[in-house]
């Protein structure tokens, strides 16, 4: 999780506290040419060392950094004798040894940039920490994120987003909005071509970069639906992509409400509040909210949407600052949802950081039940912090707990009912968990109210 704060360096200005999880940055090809290199990845060792929760080695961060500009100027076919910095040596002795080392980095790496070098040192360091929320941001990713989390357009392309399973490429949701909404194309479509390629063999790094591009261009995606015996062929004009964070609001049948949450961002609280009033003015009977493939967000906005389902005066996380200063964090004000109407919580394993201490939340608090796969995992609050060049690090500045002090990062949460999507459920256009949670809901209404 992130409790991100944005600060540019030298001059913190602060500006939320958030939990997510990055997404993996962009290429190292992008970075500017005219960075000041090293000083970039010894700023990068600074904000690291003034912000981490815990005491960072230099020496252990920096040799870190070394080995990165080893595989990548292997990775470009040139063999470098890069030497470790040694054990024991002062700070000033490891940042001389480390310059002197990417001095020589740079000499012999003819067909690679200072900056790509930086950039590959950068998130070697990162990459050391073994910690979900520690990562690198190029300025093109640090950007998208930050016009996402605003609720602006992040990106141009159709609008998808997509998952690999036993081969294939699936569509798990279309965008509210997007080009491809508008193109008609489908939850649980299988993409077999995008324009005259095919998928087979692709991961989703790549299948999303051929589907992302300039706003005005076309993309023909030939599609495989369930239910249809032949494919499906559409051309999506690519446009802006704004994500949402409330995806979806509806009254299912039998008066069950159903919300989707994408993301914590700007104005989720509210805009969940808001779809909560509609459904209870709609004749809700159960809630079923859907944190599937939500990685996470602002801390503020979760606090919102706990407060709006869970009664006043509950536990639902602790924070363990640097220094040892630990919090409990408890529900405050009166919720939306009455209190005995029933409410279930759909996770999987992209369901990351505020979703995971949601369901989590949920679950200790014995509110409601979790129903879909174990999640992510990855739960710590992190701050962002703008680099120089306008790239970005993550820096986790608190660890966090479930309400009654468990850990989720590395062990996510289990829900109470397992029911994941399979490549024949995509095939069929059966969205087996959502299914579950409905007959499971269904159960509970029909059961006297007292024993309910």
């Amino acid at each position: 999780m992130t409790s991100t704060v944005w600060t540019r360096l030298q001059r913190p200005v602060a500006v939320a506290l958030m939990l997510a999880v990055l997404a993996p940055a962009a290429v190292a090809q992008t970075a500017p040419t005219g960075a000041a290199e090293p000083a970039l990845v010894l700023e990068a060792l600074r904000v690291l060392q003034a912000n981490y929760v815990d005491q960072v080695d230099s020496t252990k961060v920096l040799n870190a950094a070394t080995g990165a500009l080893r595989r990548a100027l292997g990775a470009a076919g040139i063999t470098a004798a890069l030497e470790a910095i040694p054990p024991g040596v002062s700070e000033a002795e490891a940042r001389r040894i480390f310059i002197e080392q990417f001095a020589a980095a740079v000499a012999v790496g003819v067909s690679l940039t200072p900056a790509q070098l930086s950039y590959a040192a950068i998130r070697g360091m990162t990459e050391s920490f073994n910690d979900s929320h520690v990562g690198f941001l190029t300025p093109e990713a640090n950007q998208e994120r930050l016009n996402r989390q605003r609720g602006q357009a992040g990106f141009t392309g159709a609008g998808l987003i997509i998952r690999a399973l036993e081969g294939r490429i699936y569509v798990t949701s279309v965008i509210p909005g997007s080009p491809a909404e508008r193109a008609g194309v489908r939850d649980f479509d299988r993409i077999l071509r995008i324009d005259s390629t095919s998928t087979e063999g692709m991961d989703v790094s790549q299948v999303s970069s051929l589907i992302r591009g300039v706003t005005g261009t076309p993309v023909t995606l030939t599609l495989q639906r369930g239910g249809s015996s032949s494919p499906v062929v559409l051309t999506i004009t690519r446009g802006p992509i704004v994500i949402p964070s409330i995806f979806r609001t509806e009254l299912l049948d039998g008066g069950i409400g159903y919300i989707r949450i994408s993301q914590f961002v700007q104005r989720t609280g509210a805009e969940f509040r808001e779809a909560m009033s509609r459904l209870l003015d709609g004749g809700m009977r159960a809630l079923i909210v859907d944190l599937r493939g939500n990685s996470g967000g602002f801390l503020h906005e979760l606090n919102i949407v706990l407060n709006s389902v869970l009664p006043a005066g509950l536990p639902v996380y602790m924070e363990r600052r640097r220094g040892g200063q630990e919090r409990v964090v408890s529900t405050t004000g009166a919720p939306l949802l009455p209190a005995r109407m029933p409410l279930t919580v759909l996770v999987d394993e992209n369901s990351a950081s505020a979703s995971e201490l949601f369901s989590a939340a949920v679950q200790e608090n014995r509110r409601g039940q979790l129903v879909g796969g174990k999640t992510a995992g990855a739960v710590e609050a992190s701050i962002l912090i703008n680099l120089s060049d306008g790239s970005a690090l993550s820096v986790t500045t608190m660890r966090l707990s479930t309400g009654r002090g468990i850990r989720l990062e590395g062990a996510g949460v289990t829900p109470d009912v397992e029911a994941v999507m399979s490549a024949a459920d995509f095939d069929s256009g059966t969205d087996r968990p959502l299914g579950t949670a409905m007959r499971l809901v269904r159960q509970i209404l029909a059961l006297p109210t007292g024993q309910r």
